[in-house]
């Protein structure tokens, strides 16, 4: 079977390279306080995130599922384990908020209303939950093979706190194209909640074919989350823009980027009988 990792690690050297460029660009060519472009056009900092996305149609893609998710691994257990970790204290760290907005509704009601708080609260606490209980499953097991195929109920938390980003940082944070940050966020949060689906079809789905699928998805995941969203996370929390449930949830958003890294790889490895 010919070896196509090194396709996976075009991905991984690309991503750290546009990581290194969208931070640079925060630091020398845009506005810090707006994320507006200060020198240049705005429009050629587009260029190279649209022609990454031609990554996913190289030739590495394969129908089946990848042989390496089936059972253990452990690389998918260390970054669920950590991506689970901060969502689970960015939905701990937003108790505050949803404990005043219960107290006073008329308050928060206009920025913050009660429903919209305990979203915050209570979605990422389940999210990462799910994802610390898959990185156990990752190093102990899962899978077909072991008939432990988890609860399908559950499971829709994971997609359900990323759609949960997508609406907030679009509808109360209006993205504009000439205003990077608003709109990459709104791009790595639809990217996140893409690789979460496809992630639990696979574990709750054994077989199905959805190799290409989970390698698209793995390489927009880790390109806009980790190398996107992750550089912006910690230069805005560098500069004290951010609040701590804002940047736990960045941070966990940068390091699922990272499953899909893994995701990536594994889909251009073995595939399943």
């Amino acid at each position: 079977m010919k070896n196509k990792h090194p396709y996976a690690a075009v991905v991984l050297v690309l991503g750290l390279a546009m990581a290194g460029l969208h931070l640079a660009d925060l630091l020398l060519w845009s506005e810090a306080d707006t994320g507006f472009a200060a020198a240049g056009s705005v429009w050629l900092r587009y260029i190279p995130w649209l022609a990454a996305f031609a990554l996913p149609y190289l030739p590495a893609r394969r129908a089946a599922q990848p042989a390496g998710l089936q059972d253990t691994n452990k690389p998918l257990g260390v970054c669920m384990a950590l991506a689970g970790a901060a969502l689970l204290a960015s939905g701990v760290a937003a108790g505050n908020t949803a404990r005043y907005a219960i107290l006073y509704p008329e308050v928060l009601s206009g920025s913050c209303p009660v429903w919209a708080a305990w979203a915050d609260l209570l979605l990422p606490i389940f999210a990462g939950a799910w994802l610390l209980n898959y990185a156990v499953r990752a190093f102990s097991g899962f899978g077909l093979q072991r008939q432990r195929l988890g609860s399908s109920l559950l499971a829709g938390a994971v997609p359900l706190v990323f759609l949960w980003r997508l609406i907030w940082r679009f509808q109360f944070a209006p993205a504009s194209l000439c205003r990077m940050p608003c709109t990459l966020r709104v791009l790595s949060a639809a990217a996140a909640l893409l690789l979460a689906v496809v992630l639990i079809k696979i574990f709750l789905v054994p077989g199905l074919p959805c190799g290409h699928t989970l390698y698209a998805a793995g390489t927009g995941a880790f390109l806009l989350c980790t190398g996107l969203e992750l550089p912006q996370t910690l230069f805005e929390t560098a500069r004290g823009m951010l609040t701590l449930p804002d940047l736990l949830t960045g941070i966990g958003i940068g390091l699922f980027g990272l499953c899909g890294l893994v995701c990536a790889w594994e889909a251009c490895g073995k595939e399943t009988e």
